[in-house]
Order: structure tokens, then C-alpha cells, then sequence
């Protein structure tokens, strides 16, 4: 269950993006402020707290900047290259979560091998002379891995 609830974590950390591209498409700019921003569907508190931080400043990159330009007299507002409009971050969630569908299957597996002691930490630093051994120990750590799920019991229920 716990490496269930890790993964469940880094999908979260994986969507944080897109929720905040969601909520650019459909209420707009951030109206939120920052401190006063909780999940809702969290009940622990400090969780929802945490939750909520991410999910303020993924939608808060995506809020649109409108800037005041004077051209001869005549005042207008204009929006500047940062920020999204509505439709381009609809565009941009789409597109979004088109990608992590393709990417889901690859992402899920790094990160089983993330949680697998054989497989080293592949964010660690590795000298040169090292290198070969490194990726040795780790192509055998991913094939052992992934060469448990070959043989299957039959009366065993796999997640």
C-alpha cells in the first residue's frame, strides 16, 4: 500500500500543471489568494494545506497580465506575452493531457524503479569511470524488475 500511495503522490506532482491549466480555462485569473487557499477534498488538514500551496502557484503561472498602453492620447488595455487567455490555456490543457497519456505508461515505470533498491538512484552523480558499472547495475536492476511480472500465479490478485 505504501508504494501505492508514492506513486499516487508523484501523479499528483506530475498533474499539478494541469490543474492549474484547467482552472486558467475555466474561472480564468487566479482570484484566490495565496494564504487562504486549501483542497477542498483533502480532510487532513495539513495535506490540504500542501495541496493547496501546489495548486495555487500551478494556476497562478498560468494567470493572464493585462498592462495599460497610451497610443496618442487614447488609453488601452492590452494583454503582455505572460499569462494565458482562457482559450489558450483550454488549448494548452488539452494538448497536456494528451502528452501524459502517451506518457503515463513510461512515467509509471520510472517510477517503480525509483522505489526498487536494486535500481540506484538515477538523480545521484556518477563520475566517468564509474559510468559503465552504474548503467551495468541498472540494466540489471529494471530487467529483474520487470522479470517478476512475467510469471504470473494464477491465484494471486496483482495490483
Amino acid at each position: 500500500l505504501k508504494h501505492q500511495f508514492e506513486l499516487l503522490i508523484r501523479f499528483d506532482q506530475e498533474t499539478y500543471g494541469l490543474w492549474g491549466l484547467y482552472q486558467q480555462a475555466v474561472v480564468g485569473n487566479i482570484n484566490v489568494p495565496k494564504m487562504d487557499y486549501m483542497d477542498p477534498a483533502e480532510e487532513s488538514w495539513m495535506w490540504s494545506w500542501i495541496k493547496g500551496n501546489e495548486k495555487w502557484h500551478a494556476w497562478n503561472k498560468c494567470k493572464g497580465k493585462t498592462g495599460l498602453w497610451c497610443n496618442r492620447g487614447r488609453k488601452q488595455v492590452i494583454r503582455l506575452p505572460s499569462g494565458m487567455t482562457k482559450s489558450e490555456a483550454m488549448q494548452a490543457y488539452i494538448e497536456g493531457v494528451r502528452s501524459l497519456e502517451k506518457r503515463l505508461p513510461d512515467l509509471v515505470e520510472d517510477w517503480k524503479d525509483d522505489q526498487d533498491p536494486r535500481i540506484p538512484d538515477r538523480n545521484r552523480y556518477v563520475p566517468d569511470d564509474e559510468r559503465e558499472e552504474y548503467d551495468r547495475i541498472t540494466r540489471e536492476g529494471k530487467l529483474a524488475r520487470r522479470s517478476v511480472y512475467k510469471f504470473r500465479l494464477p491465484f494471486y490478485r496483482y495490483n
